[in-house]
């Protein structure tokens, strides 16, 4: 659960940039891009919160193998 949430969170997080960058070349405020950012650090601190070990950089790399594991199938 902790590894949906991390990976989720740094996706809003790096989603809220480019929304940034879209809603400021067309001159319009970045309230969407705000928004989303803050959802992604709400998703990462609920992450850090549920998980009682604390994060590291290798984590994102380890959640993101642990999600993408191929599960074998049953004979």
């Amino acid at each position: 659960m902790t590894d949906f949430l991390l990976l989720g969170g740094i996706a809003l997080c790096v989603i809220s940039v480019v929304l940034a960058v879209v809603q400021l070349l067309r001159l319009q405020p970045p309230r969407a891009a705000a928004v989303t950012l803050i959802v992604g650090i709400v998703l990462i601190f609920a992450a850090a919160y549920l998980d009682p070990q604390p994060f590291q950089v290798s984590d994102i790399g380890e959640a993101w193998s642990q999600v993408t594991e191929t599960v074998p199938e049953n004979p």
